[in-house]
């Protein structure tokens, strides 16, 4: 009988300590809470309320070129066309002289009424439409060139390009209005004031 006293008496006491923990107000550990998980960066960024920007000021247009100087666009195309002329006088020279020139070999009085070479820039009843005149006569885009009268289609290769490259030069002249300030006076042969060229071999 004593044995199975001291047998329970530890279960005994063990149950006691178990009701003066409970009195206590004890018990075993909470679990820890489970960390929230983390959050990606898109999300982070979506909880975040950007900051207000403030408004840009609208970039100013930039300011417009000033127009160009009449004048000055004037002088650089009878420039042009001075050059192209220097550079096609020799031909004219050489193929038309003679007959277009006064003093020329065949000139008459007819020749140099429909064209005359003497003074450029050139006179005669063609001279207002002297380049349209001389780019048919010398077949200069194509078609059969009638030109130098002696000789036709004598003009031709380097020769026929610096007549078609004056004959350019001078028609951009004339649409800038450049001829009207000088003097132009087609229908005598007058010259104009930026260059009185003789423009033909009187000999």
């Amino acid at each position: 009988m004593r044995k199975t006293v001291w047998n329970v008496w530890p279960r005994l006491a063990a149950l006691a300590a178990g009701f003066a923990l409970a009195a206590c107000g004890g018990g075993p550990a909470p679990e820890p809470a489970a960390p929230a998980p983390a959050q990606s960066g898109e999300e982070q960024a979506g909880a975040v309320d950007p900051a207000p920007t403030e408004p840009q000021p609208a970039a100013e247009p930039a300011p417009e070129p000033p127009p160009p100087d009449p004048a000055q666009a004037k002088a650089e195309l009878l420039a042009q066309e001075k050059s192209a002329f220097e550079l096609a006088e020799p031909v004219f020279k050489q193929h038309c002289a003679k007959c277009h020139v006064k003093g020329g070999k065949n000139a008459k009085a007819k020749t140099l009424g429909h064209l005359d070479m003497t003074t450029y820039p050139f006179g005669g009843h063609h001279a207002d439409e002297i380049t349209a005149e001389i780019r048919k006569v010398l077949a200069i885009g194509g078609g059969e060139a009638i030109m130098p009268k002696d000789d036709p289609g004598a003009v031709k290769g380097d020769e026929l390009s610096l007549i078609a490259a004056w004959a350019d030069a001078y028609d951009r002249a004339h649409a800038g209005g450049a001829h009207e300030d000088h003097g132009h006076d087609h229908g005598h042969g007058a010259p104009h004031d930026h260059g009185h060229h003789e423009s033909g071999d009187k000999h």
